[in-house]
């Protein structure tokens, strides 16, 4: 396969209603589409926006990276295997966000080349993916009000941010949700890392009575996060705590952390993220992917990674919603907490058009 185009674009989406977490506000998503052309004509996209305090890299070391690579892409020639492609990559030495937009437009020009190609890399994919609401800061009265729409739109499984200054109040509004709809919502808990290791430990017994399908991030670092799965009575879930490939692999083989939260879009890698869900799947453990808040371009690739996991716990990909307006349509629409697939939903046709 030889690329003989490349474009990129930059894109603004601002948020309907800021959306608050612990330990930041994020009002708009910023970033850059590209797209990718070979030489029989056919035409992919990526997505490349780095989320800030948690990606490395800047939009504007992104938009300095994609100026560097439109002369080096033009006529470069990649082999149609995941090895070749990953070792081409890696001679560019590229930022996360920039791999992951490049990944994701070359593996859609190889299934455009070769409609076989997903089921030789990733298996059979899920035909139905479950999806997560989520909620961030608020009042409770704002988050139940809010639990109780994603219900009857038929969600089952909500993500609430917590970590406020005053951890009575996070309990009081996980108690009141609890009083108004009993086990029939499975609900996550998202700290960020807020709390200190001896907080996390006297939190989680605190919460242990709430059937806490999993909290995220407790405490802060890979270590202590670590050391206090080794004691919790609630499950832990690692996301910001995993830098690179190599931390998930750590927790996937040397800890007892039992859902394992990636984030494509910080991490960089596609083609390394489908392996490991393939090796985790040896391992009594569940990976779950969730959305940096991409557009319906990035989305794109989360699904297809998430269509690859062999569980049915819920993806974090429901943040289409929270925009004022998409970049394009979303060919991956959530139904009833629900996006299904089909043997012809990769790769998705996008209405963009790039100068």
């Amino acid at each position: 396969m030889t690329i003989k185009d490349f474009k990129y674009t930059p894109f603004s989406l601002q948020l309907k209603i800021p959306f608050q977490s612990s330990n930041q506000t994020i009002k708009l998503r910023v970033g850059f589409i590209i797209s990718l052309d070979d030489e029989l004509g056919n035409q992919s996209f990526g997505e490349a926006s780095p989320l800030i305090n948690f990606s490395y890299e800047s939009n504007d070391q992104v938009e300095t990276t994609l100026k560097d690579l439109r002369t080096q892409l033009i006529d470069f020639s990649i082999e149609e295997t995941l090895d070749a492609v990953t070792q081409s990559l890696d001679s560019f030495k590229l930022i996360p966000s920039v791999r992951f937009a490049l990944e994701q437009a070359i593996l859609s020009l190889m299934i455009k080349r070769n409609k076989n190609f997903v089921n030789q890399f990733v298996g059979n994919l899920k035909p139905i993916i479950n999806v997560n609401a989520v909620c961030g800061f608020g009042e409770t009265n704002e988050i139940l009000s809010a639990i109780e729409e994603k219900i009857n739109y038929g969600y089952y499984t909500v993500k609430i941010k917590i970590g406020r200054d005053n951890f009575k109040d996070d309990l009081e509004l996980i108690s009141k949700i609890r009083q108004q709809y009993g086990d029939g919502v499975s609900l996550r808990l998202d700290v960020n890392g807020k709390w200190k290791f001896e907080e996390a430990k006297n939190y989680l017994e605190q919460l242990s009575p709430f059937n806490i399908q999993y909290i995220e991030e407790p405490c802060g670092n890979l270590k202590n996060l670590k050391k206090l799965a080794e004691e919790s009575p609630v499950p832990i879930a690692a996301d910001e705590s995993i830098h690179s490939i190599d931390d998930a692999f750590e927790i996937i083989n040397n800890s007892n952390i039992e859902f394992i939260v990636l984030k494509p879009m910080v991490l960089g890698r596609m083609i390394a993220l489908f392996r490991i869900i393939k090796e985790v799947e040896k391992k009594n453990k569940k990976i779950i992917i969730t959305s940096s808040f991409e557009s319906s371009v990035g989305k794109s690739g989360l699904v297809l990674l998430a269509a690859a996991t062999n569980h049915n716990f819920a993806h974090g990909l429901d943040t289409s919603d929270f925009f004022e307006k998409d970049i394009c349509s979303d060919p991956f629409i959530i139904k009833a907490g629900k996006i299904n697939l089909s043997a012809k939903s990769f790769p998705p046709h996008f209405n963009v058009k790039l100068a």
